[in-house]
């Protein structure tokens, strides 16, 4: 249950033992934390990190995970002038601005999320596609970290994903990242989302079921689609076991969740 906390009103620590100016990002899955620090001058980065686990979605856990990171990037070294988080779970939905009323979002996800009375639902705007990526956040993990930067920046993940790819291409195109057990498929025509979900997998076998099953069922021949797989260009099962399914696809070397921050 995710459940909306009272902010605290702790201090941080003197400025004083805080003299270098960072950005903090920390991206949250049910798999891994990362996190990168980037100087206050240029935005470069010069420190990360990633801790890597059990599946879980266990929001308690996620927060040890998120202490555990700060504490071996040495955090209270640094004076951090803008944390922001970006998470990944299944407790979202996409809502067309049409379509959208603030204050509304719980509606909209009870048809694809179980809820409880006290979850706190909110939203991310996409504006390319004109939609409303409506989801749950972790309220206890948003809260430790307002707590002790007394400010914080938050997204779902497939916000920041859908962002990135759109920067790359707004063309017919179907989309296929593949990461740490998961993927996601994303499908667009004319410039709006026909298809986008999330699916674990134990084998290529499946990714590749998830894929067709998608292009069919919105009536689209998978063979000539446009294809562009984001993967680890070390793993050559993929590029092999793909080509023999897709006439029209592309690679592109996914070197990590730091490659669309």
């Amino acid at each position: 249950m995710l459940v909306l906390a009272e902010t605290g009103q702790q201090l941080l620590m003197s400025k004083q033992n805080n003299p270098i100016k960072v950005y903090l990002d920390i991206v949250l899955t049910p798999t891994y934390v990362f996190s990168q620090l980037r100087d206050f001058e240029g935005g470069n980065v010069f420190l990360t990190e990633k801790l890597d686990y059990e599946k879980t979605s266990d929001s308690n856990l996620f927060l040890l995970k998120i202490k555990e990171i700060l504490k071996i990037i040495n955090i209270d070294f640094y004076d951090v002038v803008e944390p922001k988080l970006i998470f990944d779970n299944d407790f979202y939905t996409f809502v067309p601005d049409e379509l959208f009323l603030k204050g509304k979002e719980k509606t909209y996800l009870k048809f694809n999320t179980e809820l409880d009375d006290y979850d706190f639902a909110t939203s991310d705007i996409i504006k390319k596609l004109s939609i409303h990526n409506i989801y749950l956040p972790y309220v206890n993990i948003n809260n430790y970290l307002i707590d002790k930067f007394q400010k914080l920046e938050f997204y779902h993940f497939n916000t920041v994903l859908l962002n990135y790819l759109l920067v790359k291409n707004m063309y017919d195109s179907c989309y296929c990242l593949i990461e740490n057990g998961y993927s996601k498929i994303l499908i667009l025509k004319n410039g709006e989302i026909l298809f986008f979900n999330s699916y674990p997998y134990n084998s290529l076998d499946d990714i590749l079921y998830f894929l067709i099953l998608a292009l069919k069922d919105k009536n689209l021949e998978y063979i000539k689609t446009p294809l562009r797989v984001y993967c680890n260009n070390e793993n050559q099962k993929i590029e092999i076991k793909f080509k023999e399914f897709f006439d029209n696809i592309t690679f592109i070397k996914y070197v990590g969740v730091e490659q669309i921050l």
